[in-house]
Parts: C-alpha cells; structure tokens; sequence
C-alpha cells in the first residue's frame, strides 16, 4: 500500500463547497467518486482519504491538497479520466502513511479579488497592516507542549487592473475569517470604520461582535498549501489546465468590453 498526496485545481462555482454532503454536489464528493471510479481505491475508509482544506460554498482553489491510500498503480491521467472538468489534479507526491494533509501544511495562502470602488486605498493598506500585527484568532499547541497565539503570517493588499488584491497567508484559518476580514477591510477603506476604533477592537477583541457580513465567496481563491516536500508536476496535465484558464480569461475580455462600452455610453 502507498499513500500519495495530490494537487487539485477546482472552479468552485458549481459546488456546495468541498466537504462531502448527502444529496448536494461538492468537490470532496465528485473527487471521492473518481478515486472509486478508477478503482484506485475500494472505499473511503480504507483509503483514509483527507484533504488540506475544507473551502465554503463557491470558492476555488488552485492549490487544494487531498490524500489517500492505494494499493493500485497511481497516475494522474487515470484520475483525472474521472473528474468533471471544473476540476483537475495537476501534482502528486508520494507520503508516509500517516500523512495527513491538514495537520502537517506549513502554510496556507488564499487571495480575495475584489473590484475596487474608489475606497480610500491607503486605509485599505493601514488596516491590513494593523490586522497583520495584531489579530490573534485562536490557539495551538506545539510540538514542545507550549501553547503559541493563531496569527497571520502574510497579508498584502495590491490595486492592479481595477481590482483590489489581498493575499492572506498563515498555517490555519479559522472557518470564515479571510471573508469577515475583507468587510473589515472594506469598512475601514469606507470610513465607516476608523483605525483608532479597529485597533482598539484587535488589541482588546470583540471585533468579532461587530456583526459583520462575510465578503462573498466566488472572490475567494485557495492559492496555495506548503508542506516540507516538492510535489511532481505533470507537464501534459499542466498545460491542459493552462489553456483551460486561458479559455477563461478570455471570455472575461468579453466583458470587459461590455463594460468599457458601457463606460461610454
């Protein structure tokens, strides 16, 4: 029996979100039935199957990391022969049998696109700074026994073609955080929150109680999981996943036109 690691690229706008749920599509689900499919594995309890991430309805993910155990000969293209074509395995990685790819990422980044509105950009980048040095959410335990504060490791904000780019990095995140984090952000690039205030509440807490909607989640995207090893990258699954997005992009022109038109009118 071998244990492997997989890179997974999903669209998430057609899923209930990735875990598995009766009687709703999700990513989890769909991949689950590809592994079955291809008789890679014989059930999920005996595959141990896991993944990296538990991503909310509609959002995507590049970099989405699932595990499970085989005694079957692995290869992507006899995977991806099974998947839906919203999604797509692009890099493996042989593991321990105890590898659990949730427990064991170094680092997680996710990036949230949101089209800027005129709000006061330098705000934007103040209150993320803020958040950055002193949003504590949670706690864990390390490997010495001593119990260390849940922080961000990363958070950029980036104004580039009309839209306002933040990327968020750290080993976990607490279920909802980086959406209620963009309205915060938000709220303070609007004025309707001011820096002294959101300081006060970081340092305090309680921001929490503010009642803040969550951003939406077609913006969001799962970048990226690292863990201590490199993964194999198929360069035909690459290119196919490549020319993929470029199909994409390009139907985003059209709307760009649309809008450039309308501009005008």
């Amino acid at each position: 029996m071998k244990r492997y690691a997989v890179k997974v690229y999903y669209d998430g706008k057609n899923f209930y979100g990735f875990q598995l749920q009766k009687d709703r599509r999700t990513v989890a689900g769909e991949i689950c039935l590809a592994l079955l499919k291809s008789r890679l594995i014989k059930s999920l309890e005996e595959a141990f199957f896991q993944a990296a991430s538990r991503t909310d309805r509609g959002v995507s993910a590049l970099g989405q990391t699932i595990a499970f155990t085989t005694g079957e000969n692995f290869s992507l293209r006899r995977f991806n022969a099974f998947l839906p074509s919203e999604i797509q395995a692009w890099g493996w990685a042989e593991v321990p049998l105890n590898f659990n790819p949730r427990r064991e990422a170094k680092l997680r980044t996710y990036v949230y696109v949101y089209p800027y509105g005129g709000e006061d950009f330098c705000l934007m980048v103040e209150a993320a700074r803020l958040i950055c040095e002193k949003l504590v959410f949670g706690f864990y335990v390390g490997r010495d026994g001593k119990t260390y504060p849940k922080k961000l490791k990363e958070l950029k904000v980036r104004l580039r073609g009309g839209n306002v780019f933040l990327t968020f990095s750290s080993k976990s995140f607490s279920r909802g955080l980086i959406r209620r984090l963009v309205t915060l952000i938000f709220e303070v690039a609007k004025g309707s929150l001011g820096l002294d205030r959101l300081k006060e509440f970081l340092e305090v807490g309680g921001w929490e109680k503010l009642g803040l909607p969550l951003a939406p989640p077609e913006n969001l995207l799962l970048l990226d999981v690292k863990y201590g090893f490199r993964f194999n990258v198929d360069e035909e699954t690459k290119k196919r996943l490549i020319d993929r997005l470029k199909r994409d992009v390009c139907l985003g022109e059209i709307k760009k036109v649309c809008l450039g038109k309308l501009k005008r009118v």
